[in-house]
């Protein structure tokens, strides 16, 4: 087991790496957990410029937890430090897997579905995805899933009051724990993390992110086709639950991602008791308006990993206690799954990035990529500058570096990479690097240097105003580049 984590540590550290070194790395998310954890480990609040000026991250979402990640910093301060943090966070999210399924299985067998579980598409997608706070409640609910199955109810209790710090979301999470409780008949702790979760809900949404927020608001609420509130919503689902669950499966990219999750593990998740602690994250995903929660690309999938492996090692385990001339299913699903994910390596690097890693491709780089780094080296330390996505996350440890278009009034210096077809400084729309260029053309910025599609611009400050109090240079006016 010890061994399997640690395989799994290196190989996601060095996808992680390479994903750095070869300019996959992206401002949304990788660039804004750097920025915030650097200002948790110098004892500052999370503050991030990607997100915009003097923009606290609690505006946001709720995720304290990851301040647990800033003594890292003090060993090394570069965002390569959370693609290690991450990989280890995935390993240890081994121990408890292995230790439900060794209750049940073999070890082999047990070993075989632990492996399966922690390069399954769902964890590579979160790696792929750089870094994300969900990192830490993929170890978490498997930890719980753990206690209540060993009857450790303080420790689930714990636990699931963590969880809450993960994101506001959770909350509902800590809900389900408590419905998965209340099939146990422990009435008062599943009352009690029923309250919990729904207040730490309420609390996060509706008072402690709009009071970091400047619209004073939470601004992720996009059930359209259920309501404009999450009562309205609610009521909705009450009043029509077979329209409601349709939603659910009204286009091919959802179709998709049910298939991609069940299908591995034979459906048998739909039979345990543990897939309560999924229907949360499923719904509030395929419920949304946003395409991109529909996905079985990007960080999404991951906390539905543990806890849909369990669930079906759990089913396994009953169907055979009951049905003992069923043995066999206790022998060849584990292997069944542990092959479908080797398979999904060797034949889908779509979904199992890992593949691109054994295959050499993932370290291929280009005389494009060449020249970003040179570009890149070009921009001075200390200064304010906006960038492209997937240049910024090149900058957060030495300059204020934010996306294009979201502190003109502070940079001195840009970069605009004309090959992506979006800069990522539109937010939710298309900023493409013709837009931006135009844009910072019209604040005074012009073009000092070009490398292989490459622009970078500077902007001196205007003789008679004030030196910016963020992203104050020693770069003054004339200054030639």
């Amino acid at each position: 087991m010890n061994l399997l984590a640690l395989v799994a540590a290196t190989a996601y550290s060095t996808l992680s790496m390479l994903r750095y070194s070869t300019f996959r790395s992206a401002g949304y998310d990788l660039g804004i957990f750097d920025q915030v954890v650097r200002q948790y480990s110098a004892f500052m609040g999370p503050y991030s410029e990607i997100k915009g000026l003097i923009y606290n991250i609690m505006g946001d979402h709720f995720h304290p937890i990851i301040a647990l990640l800033a003594p890292l910093y003090w060993l090394w301060n570069d965002p390569r430090m959370l693609g290690i943090a991450l990989a280890v966070l995935m390993a240890s999210s081994i121990y408890p897997v292995y230790l439900f399924c060794r209750a049940r299985l073999a070890s082999w067998a047990a070993l075989a579905v632990s492996g399966g579980y922690v390069f399954w598409w769902p964890i590579q997608g979160l790696v792929n995805f750089d870094f994300h706070e969900i990192a830490f409640g993929v170890p978490l609910i498997a930890w719980i899933i753990l206690a209540v199955d060993r009857n450790r109810y303080v420790v689930v209790a714990i636990l699931s009051v963590m969880l809450l710090g993960v994101r506001e979301d959770m909350g509902f999470m800590v809900v389900a724990v408590a419905m998965v409780l209340a099939l146990r008949r422990r009435w008062k702790l599943s009352l009690a993390l029923f309250v919990t979760g729904v207040g730490g809900y309420l609390f996060t949404t509706g008072r402690l992110i709009p009071h970091f927020n400047r619209s004073s608001s939470f601004g992720y609420w996009q059930y359209a086709a259920l309501g404009p509130t999450m009562g309205a919503a609610l009521s909705f689902i009450a009043a029509h639950p077979f329209k409601s669950a349709a939603i659910m499966f009204d286009n091919n990219t959802k179709q998709f991602l049910w298939a991609s999750l069940f299908l591995p593990l034979g459906l048998l998740p739909f039979l345990s008791p543990y897939v309560l602690l999924a229907a949360p994250i499923i719904a509030s995903r395929l419920l949304s308006d946003r395409p991109g929660t529909w996905s079985t690309a990007f960080q999404y999938n991951a906390i539905l990993a543990p806890i849909l492996v369990l669930a079906a090692v759990d089913v396994v385990a009953k169907v055979v206690r009951r049905h003992p001339r069923l043995h066999g299913v206790k022998v060849w699903g584990p292997a069944v799954f542990a092959a479908s994910t080797a398979l999904g390596i060797a034949f889908l690097p779509g979904l199992f990035p890992v593949h691109d890693v054994l295959t050499g491709k993932a370290g291929v780089y280009t005389a494009h990529m060449a020249a970003q780094q040179r570009v890149v080296n070009m921009v001075p330390s200390g200064v304010c500058v906006e960038a492209d996505d997937r240049l910024v996350p090149h900058l957060t440890n030495r300059t204020n570096v934010g996306m294009l278009g979201r502190q003109v009034d502070y940079a001195s210096w840009a970069v605009i990479d004309f090959t992506q077809t979006d800069t990522g400084g539109g937010g939710d729309g298309n900023f493409t690097p013709f837009d931006a260029l135009q844009f910072k053309e019209s604040y005074g910025f012009r073009v000092v240097h070009e490398d292989d599609g490459i622009m970078l611009l500077y902007r001196p400050y205007l003789p008679g105003t004030a030196a910016p109090t963020l992203c104050s240079s020693p770069y003054q006016s004339g200054r030639d580049e």
